[in-house]
């Protein structure tokens, strides 16, 4: 058999591999040597042969005449999403293509909760089988199963440095966990009913949990000591979420009672009401500066924090709002409905932007990008799609599981 010479060389002209290769494979088979033999994942390589993209699919006998064939390696920056579904599977994206790169399987009932870790380097979901794995993002390896609550998980979040998970359950505690080892680091312990949220501040030194017993809980993350007890007086908490300096904690109620609370000393600093509707879902801007929290009557009420006052009423939506995010820079903010749409509303103008229609089933979770140009949601329809903020256009659908899709995040970068 005659063997065609390969030379790969970046786009600096230097040399990255020389090696002979059958000529009946595809372009598809160097995509995975190089993942072999670099440890770069085949959905961020790119391979030009005379300025041109090489499709996966061209057979290496009909490149060049019979030389060398010298292919130049492009190492892309991909963003990537990650879903996770009623199908007990998660499932890890190029949105840019649409390709799913990994499926992640081994959990045995609903994936509802999933995320990537700050670094890049781990996905984490959790499960109705009162589980969490941690996956490493660049093989698909399941590489630690975090057991120890005995009933759902309702919040999972990676620590700043990603080293340490937070989990919050219906089994009234939260646990703090080693990633690279999987080991249950501290149980939080004092809530006495179900702990709806659990997050870290900005440092990792600090988690609060949110619990329905109406109480919000500031923990050390160092030694799981309870530091301060933020009690609502009964009404269950909708979340529990630091400001970005971690002076504050700002929590969301059933009964619509937004209240700001300082860290240190855990009295109540701001009370801003919004009484006769009971809260849905909420959500908190990036800087600190607004909440919004959606309601029974199908709309959304926009609280300005630094004002102290609500300062619009969303309405649109013809059905109850069931999840909200804002944009990193706090300009935008969507939520996503039991109507099967979404809809990107201005922050300062309280104006609905963009209403990006096309699901087939109620909406479960929205997300901004990074850089705020996309909107990412899942549905009860089995897909996510990606939209184009400018616009509303639809840019991709995420098609391939075979259930309900609970969430969609975006990664980092």
């Amino acid at each position: 058999m005659t063997y065609a010479q390969i030379q790969i060389i970046s786009l600096s002209g230097e040399r990255i591999a020389r090696f002979r290769a059958d000529p009946t494979l595809t372009v598809q088979a160097i995509y995975r040597d190089l993942q072999r033999r670099l440890g770069l994942q085949i959905y961020r390589q790119a391979l030009l042969y005379h300025n041109e993209v090489l499709d996966s699919g061209v057979y290496l006998s009909e490149l060049g005449d019979g030389g060398e064939i010298e292919l130049t390696l492009i190492v892309q920056n991909v963003s990537l999403v990650v879903t996770s579904s009623s199908d007990y599977t998660a499932k890890v994206w190029n949105w840019l293509n649409g390709e799913c790169v990994q499926t992640l399987t081994g959990h045995v009932s609903d994936v509802h909760k999933v995320g990537f870790s700050p670094d890049g380097t781990w996905v984490v979901t959790a499960s109705f089988d009162s589980t969490a794995r941690i996956w490493k993002l660049s093989s698909g390896e399941c590489t630690q199963i975090l057991r120890g609550h005995t009933s759902d998980l309702n919040s999972i979040v990676f620590s700043p440095d990603s080293r340490t998970l937070v989990t919050a359950s219906d089994d009234h505690t939260a646990k703090l966990w080693d990633v690279a080892h999987g080991d249950c680091i501290k149980v939080l312990l004092g809530h006495t009913a179900v702990v709806n949220s659990a997050l870290f501040s900005w440092d990792g030194s600090l988690v609060v949990t949110g619990s329905f017993d109406g109480d919000a809980r500031i923990w050390s993350a160092v030694d799981g000591e309870c530091l301060r007890i933020l009690s609502s007086k009964g009404m269950p908490l909708e979340f529990a979420v630091f400001s970005p300096d971690a002076a504050f904690v700002v929590t969301v109620a059933r009964d619509g009672l937004v209240r700001s609370w300082c860290s240190a000393e855990g009295e109540c600093a701001q009370t801003l009401v919004d009484e006769g509707h009971l809260v849905n879902c909420a959500a908190y801007s990036p800087d600190g500066a607004f909440v919004l929290a959606a309601f029974l009557d199908c709309a959304a009420r926009l609280w300005s924090l630094h004002r102290g006052e609500r300062i619009h009423i969303l309405r649109g939506h013809k059905n109850l709002i069931r999840c909200a995010s804002f944009s990193a820079d706090a300009a935008l903010v969507v939520t996503g409905s039991f109507d099967g749409v979404a809809k990107i509303w201005s922050v300062l103008r309280g104006q609905c932007l963009q209403t990006l229609a096309g699901h087939e089933g109620l909406i479960t979770s929205v997300a901004f990008s990074e850089d705020c140009a996309q909107v990412l949601t899942s549905s009860q329809d089995c897909a996510a799609r990606v939209w184009n903020v400018r616009d509303g256009k639809c840019i991709q659908v995420l098609k391939g599981h075979q259930a309900c899709v609970h969430s969609a995040v975006f990664s980092a970068g």
